[in-house]
């Protein structure tokens, strides 16, 4: 599949320190990093307190920054149909 690819690549481009700082400095508001900063540590807090190995816990904050992403999408968009 193409976008198994796709997002393969991309992945692979963020280890790249700087060109994730590009990418997120240009694809993210400040607030929203803030947001995250913020839940982050929230994330940070729960791993003292459970069983679920780091690697758990990785791929569920970068599953929830997916939905995150698609929810400030539908609320632009929502704004955008009714203005």
């Amino acid at each position: 599949m193409k976008k198994v690819k796709i997002a393969e690549e991309f992945l692979k481009s963020l280890e790249d320190p700087q060109q994730t700082m590009d990418i997120m400095l240009d694809r993210i508001d400040i607030q929203t990093l803030y947001v995250i900063n913020n839940y982050a540590e929230l994330i940070s807090n729960v791993k003292k307190r459970t069983s679920l190995e780091e690697k758990d816990i990785v791929s569920c904050s970068i599953i929830i920054g997916y939905l995150l992403k698609g929810h400030l999408d539908r609320y632009d968009l929502n704004q955008k149909l009714h203005a």
